[in-house]
C-alpha cells in the first residue's frame, strides 16, 4: 500500500466524515455534498450496476462509506450540539465546503463541452429546485409519528436526497417532526431507528440509481449541468441572515471561508495524488 494511496485513503474518509455529518444538519444536502467531493456519479454507478462500477471505484467508495457512517452515525450527538449551540455559524461552514468546490465541479460539468442545452439544463435545475426551496420554506409543519413507518419514511427521505442533489431531507424531516426523535434515536444507536431508517434509504436509493445513472450515460454534459444548478440553488437558500452583531459576522464570514478553503484543499490534493499515480 503506497504513501499516495493512505493520503487519499485520509482524505476520503474526511469527505466521507463531511457528506455523513452534513446530512444531519437541516438546509444541508448529503447529496449536494457528494456531488462537490466527486463522489455522486460513482456511487451512482455503483448502486446501478455493482458489477461493473466495483471494479474501478471499491476502494474509494468503501473508505467514503466508513467516513459517511462515522460522520452520519458517531457525529450525531455532536450535531444536536452544534445546533443548540449556533447551527448557522454550522450551516456556514457547509457552504463554505461547497463554495470550495464549485471550480472543479464547473471544469468538470464541461469536459465534453459546454452547448446550449447543457446551459438550460443548469439554469433550469437553478430555477426549479430555488423554487421548491422556497415553497418548503413556506410550508407550514405536520407532523407524522415518530415509528417504525415515520423512520422508514426517514429513510426514504434521505435516499432521496443523495439522489437528488440540493434537496435537503433534514428539512423535509423538521417539517414532519421526525427531525429531533431520528437524531435522538441514532445518537443511542436504537435499533428501533437505525433499521427502518436504513431500509427505506437502501430502498430508495436502488430504485432510483439504475434511471439516474442511465442519464448520466446518455445526457452526461446535461444532467451534470443541471445537478449543478441544483447545487447552486442549495447553497443561495442555506446562507444564513447575517446578524447585526459585528463578531458574529466575522464568526460567519470565518466558517464560510474556512470551509471554502478546506474543501478547495481536499479537492485539489485528492486529484493531485490521483493525477500522480
Amino acid at each position: 500500500m503506497n504513501r499516495n494511496f493512505m493520503l487519499r485513503a485520509i482524505i476520503w474518509f474526511l469527505e466521507g466524515a463531511v457528506v455523513g455529518f452534513g446530512a444531519i444538519m437541516p438546509g444541508i444536502s448529503g447529496g449536494a455534498l457528494c456531488v462537490a467531493f466527486g463522489m455522486y456519479q460513482p456511487l451512482i454507478g455503483i448502486l446501478s450496476d455493482p458489477k461493473e462500477n466495483l471494479r474501478k471505484h471499491w476502494k474509494m467508495i468503501c473508505v467514503f462509506v466508513i467516513g459517511g457512517g462515522a460522520g452520519f452515525i458517531g457525529l450525531s450527538g455532536l450535531a444536536a450540539w452544534l445546533m443548540a449551540r449556533n447551527s448557522q455559524a454550522v450551516t456556514c461552514a457547509f457552504v463554505g465546503f461547497i463554495l470550495g468546490t464549485l471550480p472543479e465541479l464547473w471544469k468538470d460539468a464541461g469536459k465534453e463541452g459546454r452547448k446550449y442545452p447543457s446551459i438550460v439544463a443548469m439554469l433550469g435545475g437553478f430555477g426549479a429546485m430555488l423554487g421548491l426551496l422556497i415553497l418548503l420554506k413556506g410550508s407550514a409543519a405536520f407532523v407524522i409519528q415518530a415509528n417504525i413507518w415515520g423512520f422508514f419514511l426517514c429513510g426514504i427521505l434521505w435516499g432521496l436526497s443523495f439522489v437528488v442533489p440540493g434537496l435537503s431531507s433534514s428539512t423535509l424531516l423538521l417539517f414532519f417532526g421526525l427531525y429531533q426523535p431520528m437524531l435522538d434515536g441514532i445518537a443511542r444507536l436504537s435499533p428501533g431507528v437505525i433499521f427502518p431508517l436504513a431500509a427505506g434509504a437502501f430502498l430508495c436509493l436502488l430504485i432510483l440509481s439504475k434511471a439516474v445513472n442511465a442519464a448520466f450515460q446518455k445526457y452526461n454534459s446535461v444532467i451534470s449541468h443541471c445537478i449543478l444548478g441544483i447545487v447552486v440553488a442549495t447553497t443561495v437558500m442555506i446562507v444564513p441572515s447575517f446578524p447585526e452583531d459585528g463578531r458574529e459576522v466575522l464568526l460567519y464570514i470565518a466558517c464560510i471561508v474556512g470551509g471554502s478553503i478546506a474543501s478547495y484543499f481536499l479537492s485539489t490534493v485528492c486529484g493531485k495524488l490521483k493525477s500522480a499515480e
